[in-house]
C-alpha cells in the first residue's frame, strides 16, 4: 500500500492530468485548433481550473514540452562524452529515436505544429541547439553534406511512425528501424560486437 489516502489524488495529479488532455487534443485539433475552454470541458472542469495551473495557453504548451527539451539536452550531453565521432553520432541517434518512439505524441506536436514553431521562436534559442548539435556531435569541421544528412535525419524521423507500414510495428521493432536508418543516413560505421 501507498502512503496515498484513499480518494484523494496525489499532489501533481491535476497537473499531469492536464498535461496528458492537452497533448491529446494538441495531437488530434492542433494546438491553434485547442482552447483552454475545450481542454477544461474534456476534463471535466472549469477554465478557472486550468488557469490555476498556468496563466496562459503559451505557458502550458512549453510545460507539456518541457520534458522533450530536457531529454534533448540529456543526450547531446551523452553524445558529447564520447570520443569519437562515429560513437557520438551512434549515441545520438539512439537517443534521439528512443524519445521519438517513447514520446511520439510529444515529439510530433513540437515538430509539426505552427503554433509551437511560432511559441518556440519567441522562447527557445533552437538554432543554439543546432548549433550544439553540429559543433559538439557531428563535429565543428563537418562537411555540409554530414550537417545536411543530420538535419535529414532530424527532421524525417517522425514521418515514418504515423505512416504505414511502420505505424502499425512494436515499438521496439520501429525503434530497431529508425536506428538502423540513422545510421544509414549519418553512414554510422559500428564496429562488431
Amino acid at each position: 500500500m501507498t502512503g496515498v489516502t484513499q480518494g484523494v489524488r496525489p499532489r501533481g495529479a491535476g497537473r499531469a492530468q492536464l498535461h496528458e488532455t492537452a497533448l491529446r487534443l494538441f495531437a488530434s485539433d492542433g494546438v491553434e485548433g485547442t482552447s483552454l475552454q475545450a481542454i477544461a470541458d474534456d476534463m471535466g472542469v472549469t477554465k478557472a481550473a486550468v488557469y490555476y495551473h498556468y496563466r496562459s495557453k503559451d505557458d502550458l504548451v512549453l510545460s507539456v514540452l518541457a520534458p522533450v527539451f530536457t531529454e534533448l539536452d540529456a543526450i547531446a550531453d551523452r553524445a558529447a562524452a564520447h570520443r569519437s565521432r562515429p560513437a557520438r553520432l551512434d549515441e545520438f541517434v539512439t537517443g534521439i529515436v528512443g524519445l521519438i518512439v517513447d514520446n511520439h505524441s510529444r515529439f510530433a506536436v513540437l515538430v509539426g505544429d505552427p503554433y509551437v514553431e511560432r511559441l518556440l521562436a519567441a522562447h527557445h534559442d533552437l538554432s543554439g541547439w543546432w548549433r550544439r548539435i553540429v559543433d559538439e556531435i557531428v563535429g565543428a569541421g563537418a562537411d555540409p553534406l554530414t550537417q545536411t544528412a543530420m538535419l535529414v535525419f532530424l527532421t524525417g524521423m517522425t514521418a515514418p511512425l504515423i505512416k504505414p507500414p511502420v505505424a502499425g510495428l512494436d515499438a521496439e521493432t520501429q525503434r530497431a528501424h529508425l536506428i538502423e536508418c540513422g545510421r544509414r543516413i549519418l553512414q554510422i560505421r559500428r564496429r562488431p560486437a
